[in-house]
């Protein structure tokens, strides 16, 4: 067992917390792209090093161990993705698999003087609140997409999605990018189709897509 793997369960649950808690192996193998008895097998593993709380059938999360780590290696990440995005011009859509090579071989000292090189940004290009220094996680902010009625109006602050570099491009295309501003004109019954106004112009977003998008309401 790889420390890179290790540390790719651990982001993945870690992340995966957000929405559920404990966090399913189902969940994890969509996430990760393995199989459930692959995933199984390896959270066994981690629960043997202290690093998850494991049960089979009823989920995993993060022990206190396992947690710090995440959050250092989110950190690491995040910064990576401002760095990238900002000054090599990467797009936002992109910087996720490049920073998840780069942070793996970062240590503490480089990442300190990167978040002051950055000037210690608050947030990630994809909207993601970045862990301080001392290991806290600031809340993020925002509703579901979804959860918006008909003529309320609201802005882009996450996408929570980010290792989908395709959902990002078609999120791009939409104009759906963190800052945006945006007014829900429709909602369809059968099936949660979205059609909004963003940009002055209208787009539908299905329910799926939607559902990676919070928003502030403005």
């Amino acid at each position: 067992m790889s420390q890179r793997t290790v540390e790719e369960y651990l982001e993945s649950i870690g992340a995966l917390e957000e929405r559920e808690s404990p966090v399913s192996t189902s969940s994890i193998a969509q996430l990760l792209g393995l199989s459930l008895a692959s995933v199984s097998e390896m959270l066994h593993r981690l629960s043997e090093k202290g690093l998850v709380d494991y049960t089979p059938y009823g989920g995993a999360s993060l022990t206190e161990e396992g947690r710090r780590r995440f959050l250092k290696l989110t950190r690491r990440h995040r910064l990576w993705e401002v760095f990238l995005n900002r000054h090599l011009g990467i797009g936002w859509e992109d910087v996720y698999q490049e920073a998840c090579n780069l942070e793996h071989a970062t240590s503490d000292q480089v990442a300190e003087r990167l978040a002051r090189f950055l000037d210690n940004p608050k947030v990630c290009p994809h909207g993601s609140p970045i862990p301080t220094r001392n290991q806290k996680l600031p809340k993020a902010t925002g509703v579901p997409l979804p959860h918006l009625e008909v003529g309320q109006v609201g802005k882009v602050a996450c996408i929570i999605n980010e290792r989908d570099s395709q959902l990002l491009h078609y999120l791009t295309s939409l104009g759906l990018i963190p800052g945006a501003e945006l007014k829900v004109l429709e909602k369809a019954s059968f099936d949660g189709t979205l059609t909004i106004e963003v940009n002055n112009s209208t787009k539908a977003v299905g329910p799926q897509a939607a559902s990676f998008i919070t928003v502030e309401l403005i």
